[in-house]
């Protein structure tokens, strides 16, 4: 339980909100590169960060993410025209770059030096395997992209989806890091019934870049047990994986972090990337979650019909009667939260240690931002950028054995 004061601090993510000062310490999704297909294509808008933004393709293939309206008169430069290397905004001709420099004032006198004293907020982007990352903090604290599995794996083997949740990145975030919540939401099958231990034991430590925890079941009638590591990455990433070989060395070589991007207070774009060096992506895992999409990424099912839930189905094959994979499944249960969850009224338990954990490490990571140091999770060098232990892995130990034991098998 959070008191309100805690609540709103670890919830608010504008501009100037000590948290949302946090994560505009780190490269976070901006948009996909499919949604700017073309040079000189079509701006899009961009919510991130309670700010509103427009993305854009230049002439040379470069993406820009510049402050939304126009610094003549406020205009949308989502209105805008894409040509000759800038931005035009419609209005008045004003023409930005990438960088947020003004190329042209043609309705300006000759003698004018507006287009030299003013700039638009623009921020860094990089394009790696099909996202658009960007970077909002201050320019000399601008640290490298991670060496993550994500971000170093070739594109050919990593799928990409993305989903609007309608609600707060914590609650979203909390679902992701919350193994034991699978026994029973994402349950299906004749009978719909339960494994006998749905009440698993839990190992919590905190990295460098966050949280790992792990889970252990007991294996019916067997003197072991099944453990499964589920991690926390700062800012909000939850990662799941472990399952696309038999051993340890196989399974490490497959990750699926998700990203629970804030787009402001109320709302979170979700970017789950799956990668697997073991095969080429084949779009599977796209296509499983198509029909669950509109194109402006918002659910088919959502809270306005309630999330489509079947009671006939619920009594047969799906325990939650919502008939769509887990992302909707998961978003249904964070949307009826509310906008944004009062953790002053609820009861945590056992279970609930990584969620908690989470929380720990955002609180410290916004004292440290606060105090003037660096966030956890970011580096400025090429040694210190190490993300070597940073895995999820699954299988069967001894009853006695630590989770570490499945690294020597």
């Amino acid at each position: 339980m959070l008191t309100r004061e805690q609540n709103e601090l670890i919830c608010r993510v504008g501009p100037g909100t000590p948290m949302g000062e946090v994560f505009r310490r780190y490269w976070i999704p901006a948009c996909l590169s499919e949604e700017l297909p073309e040079a000189d294509g079509a701006p899009i808008k961009v919510r991130l960060l309670g700010e509103d933004l427009v993305a854009f393709r230049d002439t040379s293939g470069n993406v820009g993410l510049l402050a939304e309206l126009c610094a003549h008169r406020q205009a949308s430069l989502t209105l805008g025209r894409n040509e000759e290397g800038g931005l035009r905004c419609i209005y008045h001709g004003w023409k930005f770059d990438t960088e947020g420099r003004i190329l042209d004032t043609p309705c300006e006198s000759d003698q004018s030096m507006i287009k030299y004293m003013v700039r638009l907020p623009a921020y860094p982007c990089r394009e790696v395997n099909g996202i658009v990352w960007t970077y909002m903090g201050p320019p000399d604290k601008m640290p490298l992209l991670p060496n993550t599995l994500w971000f170093t794996a070739p594109r050919t083997h990593i799928e990409v989806v993305k989903f609007r949740n309608e609600c707060n990145y914590l609650q979203a975030l909390e679902g992701d890091c919350d193994h034991p919540h699978t026994t029973y939401l994402h349950r299906r099958g004749e009978g719909l019934i339960a494994p006998q231990d749905t009440a698993p034991s839990f190992d919590v430590e905190h990295t460098s870049w966050g949280v790992r925890a792990v889970t252990y079941r007991g294996i019916d009638n067997s003197d072991r047990k099944m453990v499964r590591t589920n991690l926390f990455a700062y800012p909000f990433i939850g990662l799941i994986g472990g399952f696309s070989g038999s051993n340890p060395t196989e399974q490490m070589r497959y990750i699926h972090p998700i990203y629970q991007v804030p787009a402001d207070d109320y709302n979170t774009m979700r970017y789950d990337m799956v990668v697997d060096m073991s095969k080429p992506a084949d779009g599977r895992y796209r296509a499983e979650y198509s029909h669950e999409l509109n194109p402006d990424w918002t659910k088919v099912a959502n809270k306005t019909n309630n999330w489509l839930q079947d009671r006939a189905l619920m009594k047969t094959s799906v325990y939650s009667g919502i008939p769509f994979g887990n992302h909707t499944q998961d978003a249904a249960v964070t949307e009826s939260m509310g906008p944004i969850m009062d953790r002053t009224r609820e009861h945590l338990g056992d279970s609930d240690s990584h969620v908690v954990a989470v929380r720990q490490g955002l609180f410290r990571a916004l004292e440290t931002v606060q105090e003037g140091g660096d966030p956890p999770g970011v580096f400025f060098s090429d040694e210190e950028n190490d993300f070597s232990d940073l895995y999820c892995i699954s299988g069967p130990i001894p009853a006695a054995a630590s989770w570490k034991e499945l690294l020597t098998v």
